[in-house]
């Protein structure tokens, strides 16, 4: 069932308190225009309330019947459709860190959500078409075929995160990615360090680089401290919800035969999925089985504060997206320039989740 997004569910979202949203909503006088244009736009591309039924086509020639002026310049804020941009804080973040660099160099940003279909067909959204703004983010959104799309537009774009295609090596656009790899080694070596040796891991490596780079580095700590990546412990071949949700591994982990000592997740939110599992069959974290993640998700997906202390990485969203905002600039005055991959460090976080292994380890 579709979500019925509130005024504070666009509070949250564009950091503002959900009084500014409703005057900016009702067209208050107090409000400045542009901050009423982009609360407008967060609605309507949310569905929010009065929008619900509002069709696609309806909604972006709406947003372009409040954006366009000779003078506007425009960032473009693409993100799938699938992804909870509430549940998932570090897209909110991200989407935040954008609209906070476009605003400062006086640009104005105006995002939509993209199906599946969308991406399968390498569609673009008639906000692109119609705008033409001067450059597109887009978020986590790794399908080819879009990006193909795109490139015929002309249009600088930067992606956030990476396209993850076997036997392709063709770049099509410049990327922003957190750090992966040696983040998730360390957090390896971090269980290593506690003693454990049976170690799991759990993240579809299909989905996207970020998550293939991540198994490259548990693998790697896994081959240094000569240990086996044993596949009977982990869980990385493609699911549809990328095994965000319990229901898509419960039944895996249930027909284990023994659970490793600890598991690597490739990211909070599968590992919070998976401390929930542990819990549910009388299992201690991290007494009886060590867990690591990584992002630093701070809520959950009713907005509750995280009360665990998770072991994992700490990903700063807002810089990405002001990042990915200031490659597009540069991108602009030097579009002859070859692609570049910028990476973002992370912070190691020791948390409360990693203990020392037992005795049958």
């Amino acid at each position: 069932m579709k979500k019925k997004y509130t005024t504070m569910d666009i509070a949250s979202l564009l950091n503002m308190s959900r009084t500014t949203v409703s005057k900016a909503l009702n067209n208050h006088p107090e409000v400045p225009e542009h901050t009423k244009r982009l609360v407008l736009e967060t609605a309507l591309n949310l569905g929010y309330k009065k929008f619900l039924d509002t069709k696609l086509g309806q909604l972006n020639v709406q947003i372009s019947s409040i954006r366009r002026k000779a003078d506007t310049k425009t960032i473009a804020f693409l993100i799938k459709s699938s992804i909870n941009i509430f549940q998932h804080g570090f897209w909110g973040d991200v989407l935040r860190g954008v609209e906070e660099a476009s605003r400062q160099h006086g640009y104005q940003l105006v995002f939509n959500f993209l199906t599946e279909e969308d991406l399968q067909q390498g569609r673009v959204p008639e906000t692109i078409t119609k705008l033409k703004p001067e450059g597109i983010v887009l978020a986590g959104i790794t399908r080819r075929e879009l990006a193909k799309s795109l490139v015929e537009l002309h249009i600088p774009f930067v992606l956030i995160d990476g396209y993850l295609e076997p036997r392709q090596n063709e770049v099509l656009c410049d990327s922003v990615m957190m750090e992966n790899e040696q983040s998730v080694y360390e957090l390896t070596n971090h269980l290593l360090a506690h003693h454990h040796r049976r170690i799991g891991f759990i993240g579809d490596v299909n989905d996207c680089k970020s998550f293939m780079e991540r198994w490259t580095g548990f693998k790697r700590a896994m081959f240094e401290a000569g240990l086996p990546v044993r596949q009977e412990y982990c869980l990385i071949h493609p699911s549809p919800e990328n095994y965000f949700k319990l229901i898509e591994f419960s039944e895996k982990l249930d027909a284990m035969k023994q659970l490793p000592s600890a598991f690597v997740c490739a990211n909070d939110l599968i590992a919070f999925q998976l401390i929930h599992y542990l819990e549910a069959r009388g299992l201690r974290i991290p007494e009886d089985v060590s867990v690591t993640g990584f992002d630093y998700m701070r809520h959950h997906a009713d907005m509750t504060p995280v009360q665990v202390r998770l072991a994992t990485a700490e990903v700063n969203g807002g810089e990405i997206g002001s990042r990915a905002f200031e490659q597009l600039l540069w991108r602009g005055q030097h579009p002859e320039r070859p692609f570049e991959t910028v990476r973002i460090s992370t912070r190691i976080i020791g948390g409360e989740t990693v203990g020392f292994a037992g005795s049958n380890e």
